[in-house]
This record gives structure tokens, sequence and C-alpha cells, in this order.
């Protein structure tokens, strides 16, 4: 029998009880680390001396517009996460576009700056992948 003001273990928490204390903070540091990188991408093509154009392309502008991207979306879904769920997929795609991009369409040689935005977005498509659980979480009533 359980006392006024206690709960038992089966009316508690739920999943959010069985899923752990840290995962949210898991997956908010994920979004934290997307929001890094987001920076890191928009700084990369200065600090790392990326090559003028090449033909109509100038990869110093894909990373910036990119970083600015993915910096905005991380930024927005840390500081609002429940009233934006849909930036976790946006997150995703940014980080997908941001692997294959650098080889697709482009001469078969890899710069620093293909090698960069790849690992960078490696790196995005993590948060990414994070904020999307975070919210499907939460949709479903487990967080």
């Amino acid at each position: 029998m359980t006392s006024v003001g206690t709960r038992s273990p089966a009316t508690g928490r739920g999943a959010a009880a069985r899923r752990g204390p840290g995962w949210d903070a898991v997956v908010s540091l994920g979004v934290v680390l997307g929001f890094f990188a987001g920076l890191w991408l928009l700084m990369a093509p200065f600090a790392l001396g990326y090559q003028t154009a090449v033909g109509d392309f100038d990869p110093r502008w894909h990373g910036v517009l990119a970083g600015f991207a993915v910096a905005v979306c991380s930024l927005v879904h840390a500081m609002a996460p429940r009233e934006t769920p849909w930036l976790g997929p946006v997150l995703l795609l940014v980080g997908a576009w941001l692997v294959v991009a650098p080889f697709a369409g482009r001469s078969p040689e890899v710069g620093i700056a293909a090698v960069n935005e790849a690992v960078t977005g490696a790196v995005v498509v993590v948060a990414g992948v994070g904020a999307s659980a975070r919210a499907a979480a939460r949709r479903w009533g487990a967080g």
C-alpha cells in the first residue's frame, strides 16, 4: 500500500525514468556540438585558407553559408526544442549535404576544404540525429 504523496514505481516517470537522467543532457550536448560545428564552418575557409573559386564554384561561400545555417538551426533548437522539433531533420539534411557535396560533381582530387566539410558534416549529422531523437521522445511522451 502506498501512502499519500508517494508514487509506486509503476506510476512513476515512465520511459523517462527507464531512459536514465543523463540522456536528455547527452542529446543537448550533441545540439551544442552542432552549434560549434556551425561556427567552425563559418571560420574554416579563412582559418584553413581554402582555395579561391574553381570555375563557377567558390568553396569559401559553401562553408560560410552552411556554417551559418547549422549554427542558427542548432542555436534555435537548443533554446526551444519543444517548439522546433523540425530542426532536427533540417540539421540531419544539412549535415548529409556537407558530407556528400564536396565529392559530388567536382574533380576527384580531395582538398582540405572537402575533407573539413565532410568531417564537420558528419558531426552535424550526429547532432541532427540527436535532435530528432529528442523530438521523437518528447512526441511519444518519453521526455
